[in-house]
């Protein structure tokens, strides 16, 4: 019986082996980091379309109620995204201002605490006149 030497052997040694899983482990841990950094980030994004979504809704109620109906306020607990009071994180205010002969400036903001407990808020501004054209 003969036995052969075949020096040209191919494939992957345990060493080689190792290195690639070592990278590959490396790479999957760096996409994990990533993937709750985007998490974070669409949180953060959906709480500022909420919020901005609330004053919307408030500047739009009190334009339509009038000129004359106009007055400071503030909503009597927490909001939610939706505007309800379960589970609310979002608080809402409104101020009226005096802007020139016969305008007034209406400001509404909404504030929350975000996830690393750092108060955020969000601003909008119009100015109602009392004439109509």
């Amino acid at each position: 019986m003969t036995h052969r030497n075949n020096t040209n052997q191919s494939g992957f040694t345990l060493i080689e082996i190792m290195i690639a899983l070592a990278v590959f482990s490396i790479a999957i841990l760096a996409i994990v980091g990533l993937q709750t950094t985007v998490i974070k980030s669409n949180k953060g994004s959906r709480n500022i379309t909420s919020a901005t979504f609330l004053a919307e809704a408030r500047m739009e109620q009190l334009r339509a109620g009038g000129y004359a109906s106009l007055a400071n306020g503030s909503d009597p607990s927490p909001l939610n995204s939706q505007g309800g009071t379960t589970g609310g994180i979002f608080t809402r205010t409104w101020t009226i201002a005096n802007y020139g002969t016969n305008m007034r400036r209406i400001t509404v903001t909404v504030t929350w605490n975000d996830q690393v407990a750092q108060n955020r808020s969000i601003s909008l501004v119009t100015v109602l006149s009392s004439q109509i054209d």
